[in-house]
């Protein structure tokens, strides 16, 4: 039994989980929460608290609390202008107390993140009184609920009588239910491959704003298989309430790339390319994420069970492993995580590894995901933060150092990432670190790679989600309060969809990763394929086949950290203007990476017109032009690109003026026509484009090659970066060659 919640340095929770409810009621007090059950994600609610005091008076410096998961985005509360959103206050008796309200937007209660405090300054609390808390409630609009959908979602309630006291958990008020909003667009997703005459399943799903599945009107979408210009209508044949998904069964006897066609309403979309083999070939494209997030084991929302069936029924997701902060997991939730990891594994349908997240601080080693090839007892962890009746014995292995020692002879795969506390990559184990992700929700963090190659490390490159909605393969960042990007995918070529077959993949760094979106990617250097090393003698010779889930804008090749050349594939239009921001505010963890790039572009003596936005992740970020005809915005980015294209009526001498908080600049409309601008804004790649918006009906798929002629020996890192006109990119994991001169 878990005693204590506790982050060293933080606050201590007692659970008193050994106390029936009416002697915890009758002690320490009771919490009250009333709200709309269910709340409809990102809507404005009142939310009312109630604290009965029990036998337990609260004077001076004793106080309570009210908690809330990491996960679960409530917006921010304020204390300053009651007429605003979020706006927080607190009553008590006449005579009894003064207290002082304070929001914490990141506080002590580890994993129960964001709290409010009510702190007693002058009087005391006593048997009897009872305290009142409303969040939102003098607003116009008041307070915004989470934006992730969540079956028992809550509040935890605590009290303490002293500043130094640890803090009590009163029994939880009543849990409730966030559901979708109504669908704005659709979602379909298709296997990378199949083989003509073998049964495939299409998944679509309707998504609200904030990319939650959002049941469909009616009797739900129509899905057409379309290849080589002629349409199949196909029938959904299972209906999933939660998430809400529909499934399709495919059959395709054609050999040939399709797609699929969905429609519902207004709303219509086309799935990722699927290729019609005919027949099995020696090695499969499967999509996967080995770094899906974690749930309410850990620090995220949701069961584990819901975790799995998101990322199998709902994302389409072909492997997945939870990654749970080993330093909350007890003994007993990881009997819970093997037990649910192994049941949901299936081979040739759906792969799930069990796996934990080793979780110290940077300077120890960072975090680093820990794949298991079958069971495993022992739970190695960097820390606990809890106490337990029983702890388990296994000791804590709190340093990159002994991590190694400890794994290094196991049956282990780690991936390396960028996450709450970055991996720190002073410490390498090549044996069973074969893979380093280079986007997930946090940011995309090719900086990280580019360490990684720097120090001479051979790694594959994934990409995954990191996320803490119970939502992996399909997670978007909400308010932006814990995260800042959708999440990101892993496609691996494999002998089969088996434990077995995968990891043989992994091991031989097989893989490349997405910003999301499935694009197809293959890379050969000289016959050696992805994440293969060789020898290669004279000039290497590159190939490249791709094919996007949209219009392809360029191909990068790199070598080590260089790119040595670049293919653009996209036409650019005479007639439309696209300026882009990107980059990462410093190396870190998602609030570390954030740019604020909110501004505005004036065109004087000019108009714009014609405004489409490119690249946004939330609801957050808006682009629009205002009364006064400038293109405004609110954006934030963490790696990535985004931004707008549009006309601009105007003269060559038409004079643009971009502002924002980190860049501001001129340019004349002419000038940006004849050769793009690019401005470097700072930070780590921090940057903004203006030029001629590639066209988006470009495209899709190219084959490309090149030859290095370059006179160099020795070890050389051959890698490519997509990137389509919708700014989604893939990455593929280097070829290792040593170039040796020809003979």
């Amino acid at each position: 039994m878990r005693l204590t919640s506790c982050k060293p340095g933080g606050f201590v929770v007692q659970h008193m989980a050994a106390m029936a409810d009416e002697e915890r009621w009758r002690a320490h007090g009771r919490g009250h929460c009333d709200l709309p059950n269910p709340l409809v994600a990102g809507q404005q609610v009142v939310v009312r608290f109630a604290f009965d005091i029990g036998e337990l008076e609260f004077g001076v410096g004793g106080g309570l609390a009210i908690a809330w998961r990491w996960p679960i985005d409530w917006a921010d509360l304020q204390t300053d202008d009651a007429t605003a959103d979020g706006y927080l206050a607190a009553t008590v008796p006449v005579g009894a107390a003064e207290i002082e309200v304070v929001y914490h937007r990141r506080g002590g209660f580890d994993p129960w993140h964001h709290h409010i405090e009510l702190r007693v300054k002058e009087g005391c609390l006593r048997a009897g009184d009872r305290v009142e808390v409303v969040c939102g409630e003098r607003g116009d609009a008041g307070w915004r609920a989470p934006t992730l959908v969540a079956r028992d979602a809550g509040f935890l309630m605590l009290v303490r009588a002293g500043g130094d006291d640890d803090w009590i958990r009163l029994p939880d008020p009543p849990f409730f239910d966030i559901n979708a909003g109504a669908a704005v667009r659709l979602v379909a997703i298709a296997p990378a491959e199949v083989v003509a005459g073998e049964m495939a399943t299409v998944i679509v799903r309707g998504e609200d704003q904030w990319g939650n599945p959002a049941r469909l009107a009616g009797e739900g979408p129509e899905l057409c298989l379309a290849q080589d210009g002629d349409e199949q209508r196909i029938d959904a044949v299972e209906v999933l309430e939660y998430p809400a998904v529909y499934h399709f069964k495919v059959s395709i006897d054609r050999v040939g790339t399709c797609r699929c066609i969905a429609r519902a309403g207004d709303l219509i979309t086309e799935s990722n390319p699927l290729r019609v083999l005919g027949e099995k070939p020696p090695r499969q494209l499967f999509w996967g994420d080995l770094h899906s997030g974690q749930t309410d084991t850990g620090c995220g929302a949701g069961k584990l069970e819901e975790h799995f069936d998101f990322a199998r029924d709902a994302a389409g997701l072909q492997f997945a492993s939870q990654q749970a902060n080993d330093h909350y997991v007890t003994l007993e939730d990881w009997a819970y995580v093997r037990r649910v990891s192994h049941q949901y594994n299936e081979d040739g349908r759906f792969v799930s590894y069990l796996g934990c997240e080793w979780s110290p601080p940077t300077e120890d080693g960072g975090d680093r995901n820990i794949i298991y090839r079958g069971d495993e007892e022992r739970l190695r962890r960097s820390g606990r933060f809890f106490t337990e009746t029983e702890p388990d014995p296994e000791p804590d292995l709190p340093t990159a150092p002994e991590l190694h020692a400890a794994l290094r002879q196991e049956e282990v795969l780690l991936n390396l990432h960028v996450g709450g506390r970055p991996t720190n990559l002073t410490w390498h184990e090549p044996a069973i670190e074969p893979l380093a992700e280079i986007h997930s929700t946090h940011g995309t963090s090719e900086w990280f790679i580019e360490e990684a190659l720097n120090r001479g490390y051979k790694v594959g490159i994934t990409g995954g989600t990191d996320g803490v909605m119970t939502r992996p393969g399909a997670c978007h960042p909400g308010w932006r309060l814990t995260r800042n990007v959708r999440s990101g995918l892993t496609g691996v070529y494999a002998e089969d969809l088996t434990r077995q077959g995968l990891w043989e993949a992994f091991k031989a760094r097989r893989c490349y990763a997405t910003s999301g979106a499935r694009i197809r990617l293959w890379v050969e250097v000289s016959g050696y394929g992805m994440g293969e090393e060789g020898m290669v003698r004279g000039s290497p010779d590159i190939s490249v086949q791709v094919e996007g889930t949209a219009a392809l804008e360029r191909v990068d090749l790199l070598r080590g950290t260089e790119v040595i050349h670049s293919w653009q594939i996209a036409v650019a239009s005479a007639a439309r203007l696209r300026v882009l921001w990107g980059g990462t505010e410093d190396k870190g963890t998602a609030h570390v990476q954030r740019v604020i790039w909110d501004g505005n572009l004036e065109v004087m003596d000019g108009k714009v017109q014609a405004l489409e936005a490119i690249g946004l992740q939330s609801p957050c970020d808006v682009v629009e032009i205002d009364a006064a005809g400038r293109v405004v915005w609110q954006a934030a980015t963490a790696g990535n690109d985004m931004g707008f294209s549009c006309q601009i009526v105007g003269e060559a001498q038409t004079q643009c003026v971009f502002s924002s908080g980190p860049s501001a600049f001129e340019f004349k409309l002419g000038a940006v026509v004849a050769a793009p601008l690019t401005v470097d804004a700072g930070g780590v790649g921090r940057r903004v484009s203006v030029g001629l918006a590639p066209r988006e009906d470009g495209p899709q798929q190219a084959q490309l090659a090149f030859v290095d002629d370059e006179d160099i020996e020795g070890a050389c890192a051959y890698w490519v970066r997509v990137v389509q006109v919708d700014q989604a990119r893939a990455w593929s994991s280097p070829v290792y060659a040593t170039r040796k001169k020809g003979e």
